[in-house]
């Protein structure tokens, strides 16, 4: 994959991560405030990861033509879209606290 398949796929899934704080998190309010350790929002990542888990091999598969399944590829990549999506999903406006 280039540069630029790379930047579309983090946008995608900043959107993504985005569009479930938008329009499911800020909508209904929680017992104790949203943060990263929430459950609802650890959830959403889990769900997120295995999402892309599955997009990263039918990429490596169909769009860059792997014919084994490429592990590391599929990690990676899924790792790294489930961080950005991170980003877009957390509610803290002022600071991005990591879980301890």
């Amino acid at each position: 994959m280039n540069f630029l398949s790379y930047v579309i796929l983090g946008g995608l899934s900043y959107g993504a991560g985005w569009l479930i704080r938008t329009k499911v998190l800020d909508e209904t309010t929680p017992d104790e405030p949203y943060s990263l350790k929430h459950p609802a929002i650890l959830g959403y990542m889990g769900g997120f990861f295995i999402i892309m888990l599955i997009i990263s091999w039918l990429i490596g598969r169909y769009l860059l033509g792997h014919i084994t399944i490429d592990l590391p590829f599929i990690i990676v990549n899924s790792l790294v879209a489930t961080f950005v999506f991170s980003f877009g999903v957390n509610p803290e406006k002022s600071r991005y606290d990591l879980p301890k």
